[in-house]
């Protein structure tokens, strides 16, 4: 092309949106490009499919706990039955705030029982229905009073207070006089109580005097059965000869009393489970499904007795001084945010912190673990440290009811571990394992695979601890009949059987593989696996060998710190957060539990902490917020560089590092850069100098938080108010241990998507059950690492698939709501590692996640959302994340800064709301004006690569389905061919010609 060509169309490009005004003309067009497609033609389809699976959920996610004498199924004449306790007419179908499932189309236990034909004790019904409508107070809200209905099951606030309502309160709701128990006698096949728990953003239950009223509640803690709940379940015993029980929460609960009860015949655990899954759980009671769901937690007898708990709550620095700064370092402490302080104060918010000692120990890693030493007798394990109370020795009988893994069927099956393949070369375990029906009636069956690792001399010196047993892979059958069997292959990455050893490398840290014998053990729960383990090793329990299989992994003796020294990407893996362990600003404050004494070791609460030492300036600092400070060091660019390239152009290009990348952010002139990270909003705003495009943004643990019609689509359809939010809550998705499942119910998602307009929602939700009374735990999948990496992995590759991205959250360490916005979790890098990061990992490194939210509170001092070593380091570089990140909701200007925030890679910052002007920015954080910006090159180069990465990710998605493009006007053409024509000529007529139609256009208006 020659010079004069490319001079002219240099200057047709610049003046293009003004010749295109002049002469009605243009230079794009939209197209619908539908790169993406539903699977479903009609809404009404869509809408069977969300039922469907809804059932279908529930119905393998289930878990029968026990079925004394066989009391489940009920036979078809069995239909019969009277419903106890107010959750069997209010029932939890999902949590509270942004996991509630709203909509007509939802089922509740008593329609679903009714749909598949039992007949329902109407005075029963009557009663909890009308008691349910009764209104015991109210409260002001923005101006409105709310009405309160106090027997209902309680939503959740903290304290908890359970509101099953005593038997003596039943005559108020019945149009008689009668005696209630009188119509017990025509509705006698069963007594099915339902005993329920909330969860909720925001709340959290707590043990003891903080939780509970001991006196009034007859229990110390809300996670047990209340006065009122254990008379009702007396009631049942007394009038009825089978007795089953629900338990609808997602926390789990203490009822060993329960189990124990031999005139309680069996107990279902449903958790949460959406707007159909109790017609699943019909199903299960009638026999038409077998029940093959395994609990995602333990059940311990003494929830609040776990290492963990000992340091849970609302945790305060000894001493305030040092962090109550009447101005930030920045000069003035910005303004609190107008959707206010939710979660946590309008300060810096660095008051509250926990010691998290419990290290690795949490969930069966610490009960399966002890128990493994009692049997073995090493490490002080029977200690009565720990234990319930008035115990002499720690006894596993006495301490758990439920393992984790745990659940029963109507038949019964054997698995038998055929065989366990090392792929040394790409570092890959495989095991066949053989399952067979032995029972007399179809099921499937969730064969689990764990490992036990050598817990080497090594280990001990270097404080890397080991647990007994570790899930690792797991698969479901199909449905087999009696005496039918299947063999099923479990293929896993043994870089998450690694350990991390924070001295590896001459104290560069990274994972290891210790060599010696691993041993591969199937169980139908963790218990049984190590038992297994144990067995094989020649110890005296009931474990079956058959189980297990040992594999030699490397000399024994050795440390291999080479197979997993560098991420798949081939990055090098090492230390990235010393600074989240306490001793790194104190040394020898805390001390971590360990296998090698779990007497002395067992945590204490760590409710003495000050400020002080060596690091005291870092340390603050940290807890400023201040990780980053504007310095002069490089003019940048402001206006933007004029380029014809658009976002359009981008479509197919999966090369982050493709150079065009660079050359589209450059355009944007900062001070529209600025704003769209920082003001991020609900919704990505088109930005005009590339034509990207709008980009609606959704939250939702159970699905999509809107309607068909949400976004202006479908308006006119019959279905326009069908509400997305269905599904079964994360515990449930869970407990049903199917791969599967979890990926159809990504591919659900993706398909909402499609339809609604909504291209991207934040959740599913990664982070692992620390506790039991994180009162969120309704949006975590498990306590255990892996299934939360299976199933998050799958549901992010399901919806993929359709061009939807889902942006699991909340990356990382949200063990409690208490305080969440700020709160401090201090722990080892091993802890951060093994738990919740693993959890994380697969999504972003396996599924290729194009999304993620980070946490409300801090990894160590450092406020997560500006943790360079966590969202950068390994998450961008170890884990190759190539996608948009966003804060949690924006809800304290002096925690949430926008400088530090950007340098560590976070792409927007949720303010939930369309302001992204930086008038708007100006307002919340005063001292960031563009100007001050724009002397700090760095600050504005990261700005731009965030930006990038957030126009990457669209760019792979279904967002791209409409098009702007870039097409050749007539006047465009015509000025080319004058070029070649004679150039001269054709420019001084064209310019004329341009002139005289602007003078003409403007004369008009």
């Amino acid at each position: 092309m020659s010079g004069a060509l490319m001079g002219l169309t240099g200057v047709a490009d610049q003046w293009r949106p003004i010749i295109d005004g002049a002469l009605g003309t243009s230079s794009t067009k939209i197209i619908n490009d539908d790169k993406f497609t539903s699977d479903y033609e009609t809404s009404a389809e869509l809408i069977q499919a969300h039922r469907d699976l809804g059932e279908r959920m529930s119905a393998e996610g289930t878990v029968l706990l026990k079925n004394q004498n066989q009391a489940l199924p009920l036979a078809e004449t069995e239909n019969r039955v009277t419903l106890l306790g107010m959750g069997s007419a209010y029932p939890f179908l999902g949590g509270t705030m942004g996991s509630t499932v709203v909509g007509d189309s939802q089922i509740n236990l008593q329609e679903a029982l009714e749909e598949r034909g039992f007949e329902l004790n109407p005075t029963m019904t009557e009663i909890y229905n009308g008691l349910g409508e009764i209104q015991t107070g109210s409260f002001e809200r923005f101006g409105n009073t709310v009405p309160i209905y106090g027997h209902r099951p309680a939503n959740f606030s903290t304290p908890y207070e359970p509101s099953e309502p005593a038997t003596d309160l039943y005559e108020t709701a019945q149009n008689d006089d009668s005696d209630f128990t009188e119509s017990f006698a025509e509705y006698n096949d069963a007594a099915i109580v339902v005993i329920s728990r909330p969860g909720s953003e925001g709340s959290d239950y707590y043990p003891g005097e903080k939780g509970i009223d001991q006196e009034v509640y007859g229990t110390d803690t809300p996670l047990g059965l209340v006065e009122n709940e254990k008379a009702l379940i007396e009631l049942a015993k007394e009038n009825f000869d089978r007795v089953i029980v629900m338990i609808n929460s997602s926390s789990t609960m203490e009822i060993d009393e329960l189990e124990k009860d031999d005139a309680i015949d069996a107990i279902l655990y449903v958790g949460f489970p959406g707007a159909y899954g109790f017609l699943g759980v019909a199903d299960i009671l009638t026999g038409a499904v077998n029940p093959s769901g395994r609990l995602t937690d333990t059940y311990a007898v003494a929830t609040a007795n776990s290492p963990a708990m000992q340091n849970f709550g609302k945790i305060e620095l000894d001493d305030l001084s040092q962090i109550r700064f009447e101005e930030s370092l920045m000069g003035e402490l910005p303004a609190t945010s107008p959707l206010g302080s939710f979660g946590g104060d309008a300060s810096l918010a660095a008051d509250h912190y926990l010691i998290q000692a419990e290290g690795i120990y949490t969930g069966y890693k610490y009960y399966e673990t002890r128990y493994y030493d009692t049997v073995v007798g090493v490490g002080q394990a029977d200690s009565n440290v720990g234990a319930i109370d008035g115990a002499d020795v720690w006894d596993y009988a006495n301490e758990v009811t439920y393992d984790f893994g745990f659940g029963l069927s109507y038949t019964t099956f054997d698995q038998r571990l055929d065989a366990i393949d090392i792929d040394e070369e790409n570092n890959k375990v495989t095991a066949t394992v053989t399952v067979t029906n032995t029972g007399n009636v179809s099921g499937k069956f969730a064969s689990q695979l764990y490992f036990n690792a050598p817990y080497t001399d090594y280990n001990r010196e270097q404080n890397i601890e080991k647990a007994a047993v570790n899930l690792i892979g797991f698969e479901k059958t199909e449905l087999l009949e009696p005496s039918e069997s299947q063999t099923v292959t479990i293929e896993v990455d043994m870089k998450y059987m690694a350990s991390w050893d924070s001295t590896a490398k001459e104290g560069l840290g990274g994972y290891i593989l210790d060599g010696g014998d691993y041993y591969f053990a199937v169980g139908d729960g963790a218990h049984e696996a190590v038992n297994a383990v144990l067995a094989a090793k020649g110890h005296d329990t009931d474990g079956n060998e058959a189980q297990v299989v040992s594999v030699a992994i490397g000399e024994e003796g050795t440390v291999d710190e080479e197979t997993f020294a560098y991420s798949e990407n081939g990055t090098a893996i090492v230390n990235q957060l010393e600074d989240a362990d306490i001793n790194y600003y104190k040394p020898d404050y805390a001390t971590y539990l360990t296998r090698q004494d779990w007497a002395g070791t067992f945590p204490r609460t760590y409710d003495d902490l000050t400020i002080d030492g060596d690091k005291v300036e870092e340390w603050v600092q940290n807890l400023a917020n201040e990780n980053y400070q504007f310095t002069e060091n490089g003019e940048a660019n402001v206006d933007g560089i004029e380029d014809p390239l658009m976002f359009s152009d981008m479509a197919g290009v999966t090369d982050i590092d493709d150079i065009r990348w660079d050359q589209l952010v450059n355009q944007i002139p900062l001070d529209i850069l600025i704003p769209r990270i920082a003001k991020g909003g609900s919704t990505s705003d088109v930005i005009e100098e590339i034509n990207s495009p709008l980009v609606y943004q959704n939250d939702g643990p159970n699905g999509f938080g809107t309607t068909l019609s949400g976004r202006g689509l479908n308006e006119d359809d019959e279905n326009a108010d069908y509400h997305l939010g269905t599904m079964a809550n994360a515990t449930i998705i869970g407990s049903t241990f199917s791969h599967e499942l979890a990926e159809e119910w990504g591919n659900l998602l993706g398909n909402d998507g499609l339809w609604s307009g909504n291209y991207l929602i934040w959740g599913t939700a990664a982070n692992i059950h620390r506790t039991p009374y994180n009162g969120r735990n309704h949006e975590y999948y498990s306590e255990d690492p892996m299934l939360s990496n299976y199933m998050s992995a799958n549901t992010v590759k399901g919806a993929l698939d359709y061009g939807i991205i889902i942006g699991p959250k909340h990356l990382a360490f949200n063990d409690q709501e208490t305080q969440r916005s700020g709160i401090a979790p201090y722990m080892t890098e091993q802890k951060a590692r093994e738990g919740d990061l693993r959890a994380f990992q697969g999504s972003f490194e396996d599924a290729g996640a194009l999304g993620a939210m980070v946490t409300f509170s801090r990894i160590g001092a450092t406020n997560g959302n500006n943790s360079v070593p966590m969202l950068i380091n390994i998450l961008r570089e170890e884990w190759g994340f190539n996608g948009l990140l966003t804060t949690d909701m924006v809800n304290n200007n002096g925690y949430f800064r926008p400088e530090s925030i950007i340098m560590a890679g976070v792409t927007m910052m949720a303010d939930f709301a369309s302001n992204e002007t930086m008038a708007n920015v100006l307002e919340a954080w005063p001292y960031l004006t563009v100007d001050l910006a724009a002397q700090d090159a760095q600050f504005v180069e990261q700005a731009r690569e965030n930006m990038k990465y957030q126009l990457y990710a669209y760019a792979q998605s279904a967002a791209q389905n409409v098009q702007t493009i870039r097409i050749t006007p007539w006047w465009e053409t015509a000025m080319t061919v004058g070029i070649y024509g004679g150039l001269a000529v054709a420019v001084i007529s064209f310019g004329g010609y341009v002139f005289i139609s602007m003078k003409k256009k403007g004369a008009e208006q």
